[in-house]
């Protein structure tokens, strides 16, 4: 490339302005560029991301102003996400820009999935109900009626789980794809049952129970049992903090897993690695998004659980900006 080639740099859909190769590289040094700013140049049919500019000349000379802005080629992609840090105002800012965009449809999804959860939670709580009438009549026939009823809330107890699972799977990703392509899309919703993704849902969530129970099993049955011998609460109290470091730190760890089987199309114990490894190196901030998200969905319960249907959405919003400044809109890249 000739050090005179012209590149147009946009950045959230507004542009930067046209600038040589040299300043870009500058720019990249500097941090008046990010990598992950869309960029065009005569000859290339879209718009790419600047990190895949490899032949611009090394950094040096001063940086020059930003200069007049010229329209954008008509068919530039839309936002592509690199993968990077965790910004929480970007988030902010994203997911309330594409919830006005959206809302229709956002507040359509979030009654879909509230009224689906519901309905697959109907036959476990009859079978609850039918249980506790019989449970409490020590009579010797109506034993085997309490244990077939248990075997009946056990069944329909794993089939809401698992149903409300893979749908929440893919209520995170049509929150994700809407951020990335700008335009709801109903039937994302129901990503998660498409293909085997369902089977790799269903196992990331039984690896995410065995791995509880025994967190469990070795940190706070000694405790209860110390504290039963000592006839002091303190040691169940003690294990039970401890057991509370190792479940916070995986449950921030994993919090990727679902959307990244339904999104990036792998397997269940490689998107565990993967989730576990790349919150890792950020996982405060990890920790502070979903605290955020919290929060904003917290404001709808407070307005009479009405504001649910605004404020769910809103904070799915902001949880899938950061997903997506995480892992990026791309392929995954190999883990270190």
């Amino acid at each position: 490339m000739s050090d005179m080639a012209t590149i147009f740099v946009n950045r959230d859909r507004q542009s930067l302005g046209q600038f040589t190769e040299q300043e870009i590289s500058n720019g990249l040094q500097s941090g008046q560029f990010f990598p992950a700013d869309l960029a065009w140049k005569e000859g290339m049919e879209t718009w790419q991301p600047l990190s895949s500019f490899a032949d611009l000349p090394p950094p040096g000379g001063l940086i020059p102003a930003v200069h007049t802005a010229p329209p954008l080629v008509e068919n530039a992609p839309a936002d592509f996400q690199q993968p990077g840090q965790i910004r929480f105002d970007e988030c902010l800012n994203k997911a309330w820009v594409c919830f006005q965009v959206n809302w229709g449809l956002c507040v359509v999804a979030t009654l879909m999935l509230f009224a689906i959860s519901g309905v697959v939670q109907i036959p476990m709580q009859i079978a609850q109900s039918m249980l506790g009438r019989f449970t409490g009549h020590g009579s010797s026939a109506q034993v085997g009626m309490i244990i077939g009823m248990g075997f009946v809330f056990l069944f329909f107890y794993l089939l809401a789980t698992g149903v409300s699972s893979i749908l929440s799977a893919g209520f995170m990703f049509f929150f994700i794809e809407t951020l990335r392509t700008g335009k709801a899309k109903i039937d994302n919703v129901f990503a998660g049952f498409r293909g085997s993704a369902w089977v790799q849902l269903l196992l990331a969530m039984l690896v995410w129970l065995v791995a509880v129970f025994v967190m469990a099993l070795v940190l706070v049955v000694p405790g209860a049992t110390l504290a039963a011998s000592m006839k002091s609460p303190v040691p169940a109290i003690v294990s039970g903090v401890i057991l509370l470091i190792p479940l916070i730190y995986l449950s921030v760890g994993i919090a990727f897993v679902f959307p990244l089987i339904v999104d990036k199309k792998i397997g269940f114990w490689q998107a565990i690695v993967t989730s576990l490894k790349t919150v890792h190196r950020q996982w405060f901030r990890a920790f502070g998004l979903l605290i955020l998200v919290g929060l904003v969905a917290m404001v709808g319960v407070f307005a009479c659980c009405v504001g649910m249907l605004a404020s769910a959405p809103l904070a799915y919003l902001i949880w899938g900006q950061g997903y997506r400044q995480l892992f990026g809109d791309g392929d995954l890249k190999p883990q270190a």
